[in-house]
């Protein structure tokens, strides 16, 4: 892997820590649970996750 794939793929992952926990707080305080939404896996995980990431309009 090259210094910068690496680095993107160490900040995905933080990033997916991150929104996990934050997930998880939320759905503690609230009385339904929320349903996590999972993208199809696909080969290219960093193209999956920038496109899923965008909120819903």
């Amino acid at each position: 892997l090259e210094p910068g794939a690496q680095r993107e793929n160490l900040e995905v992952g933080i990033r997916k820590k991150i929104e996990h926990d934050v997930m998880m707080k939320a759905s503690s305080s609230l009385p339904k649970k929320l349903a996590l939404l999972k993208a199809p896996a696909k080969k290219s995980r960093a193209a999956a996750t920038t496109s899923s990431n965008k909120a819903p309009s």
